[in-house]
């Protein structure tokens, strides 16, 4: 007995230690890692500190699991949830902040109003969904700050909490505001009825809040300590371009660089590639933009030629490509990729991660995933889904800072 018990944790020991120094692990072997260890708080904290892009995410879906909402949070542990509440990477903000929503942190509202602030549309959402929850003396003077947000669903978003928090009426209505398909560039936009029902929601609600202002407390957030996010060092990869020429991710050090995961079959993935063109087109002096193709990873049944180009969806179909890559299902694959990228003139480098060595460690499976690393190899954003060209924008000037809070 002692024999088997010093061989299985010997074992447990060397798949943690694999675990935790593997660049693209399986996130199944990472929550079986945290949860079957004989310290899961100890393997959680270790698996969050290992600064990997699959291994935070995992250690954040499985905290809850670690340290239930009803326990009190050790301080290591508290300081990694604020700390994530900032993180780059948008996923681990999400699951960070609804942890502290569900716990009722006092730190919330802090970290809630935090997000008002970013460059990410989808970001400032996040910071006013997890204002749900929050008392009216503190949510209704964070939701009257952002009333002159460009973006109509995160006004009326804001202006749906008040009415919830004041029992006021600003009528306005979300469906109004949901982006739909803009048909000529495949982007999600909002109907054009959109920013003016938001504008005219926003005025009542000012008005509503010059009467009413003195009944609720000055200080929207109170006082409290702000964390600073984690610094994740992007790491290098090398990878092939259509022609065949490596291309280093260090080899931009000193540029900021936009790494965009996509396949030939998302239309989202399609859709953002104007904005991405005239990105590069605008900041040809200090930005780089990747497009990295993960045609070659097969899909959830273990298929690798996926389903056609968008722009070649409705004709016959191909022939399937064999389980495994051949020298003619790789040629297919790639000359797939060619056809799209000619289609959509892309002139930044495409590449292709043929054994998904660089989508696995910036978990990009999900498309489109956009990672931007700052001039000095960090990871300055990690997001999920197309975003417009100002947001773009503006998140190139924030990781192209020197200085970055």
């Amino acid at each position: 007995m002692g024999l088997w018990f010093f061989r299985n944790a010997l074992q447990n020991r060397i798949t943690s230690t694999m675990v935790l120094h593997n660049a693209a692990p399986a996130p199944d072997v990472v929550e079986g890692t945290i949860l079957n260890a004989a310290d899961p708080q100890a393997a959680l904290l270790a698996t969050w500190n290992s600064a990997k892009i699959v291994q935070r995410e995992v250690a954040l879906r499985v905290f809850s699991q670690v340290i239930p909402d009803e326990k009190p949070l050790p301080p290591a542990f508290d300081d990694l949830l604020q700390s994530a509440a900032l993180d780059p990477d948008a996923n681990v903000r999400e699951t960070a902040l609804g942890i502290l929503r569900s716990r009722k942190h006092p730190a919330l509202v802090l970290l809630a109003a935090a997000q008002l602030t970013d460059p990410d549309p989808q970001v400032r959402l996040l910071g006013l969904n997890a204002l749900r929850s929050v008392a009216a003396s503190v949510g209704v003077p964070t939701a009257i700050s952002i009333l002159d947000d460009p973006d109509p669903l995160i006004v009326v978003t804001a202006l749906k909490l008040l009415e919830t928090w004041s029992g006021e009426s600003f009528d306005v209505k979300l469906s109004g505001v949901i982006a739909v398909a803009n048909p000529q560039t495949g982007l999600q936009e909002s109907p054009a009825t959109a920013q003016p029902m938001a504008e005219a929601g926003a005025e009542r609600a000012r008005t509503w809040w010059r009467q009413y202002q003195a009944e609720y407390q000055e200080a929207a957030v109170p006082p409290a300590r702000r964390p600073l996010p984690a610094v994740i060092a992007a790491g290098d990869f090398e990878l092939p371009t259509l022609e065949g020429r490596p291309v280093r991710l260090s080899d931009y050090r000193g540029k900021v660089v936009l790494i965009n995961f996509w396949t030939t079959w998302c239309p989202a993935c399609l859709s953002e590639m104007p904005e991405l063109l005239a990105l590069q087109h605008q900041h040809q002096s200090n930005l780089v933009v990747l497009g990295v193709s993960l045609d070659f990873v097969p899909d959830e049944h273990g298929d690798l030629d996926g389903p056609p180009p968008v722009e070649e969806q409705g004709q016959a179909p191909a022939a399937k490509a064999a389980p495994k890559l051949s020298g003619s299902s790789r040629q297919r694959i790639h000359d797939k990729v060619a056809r799209t990228a000619a289609a959509r003139k892309l002139d930044y480098p495409v590449l292709l991660d043929e054994y998904n060595e660089v989508g696995g460690r910036f978990n990009g499976g999900e498309l489109p995933t956009t990672v931007i690393v700052d001039a000095q190899g960090n990871i300055s954003r990690r997001f999920v889904g197309a975003r417009s060209l100002p947001v773009f924008e503006a998140m190139i000037a924030q990781a192209a800072a020197p200085e970055k809070k």
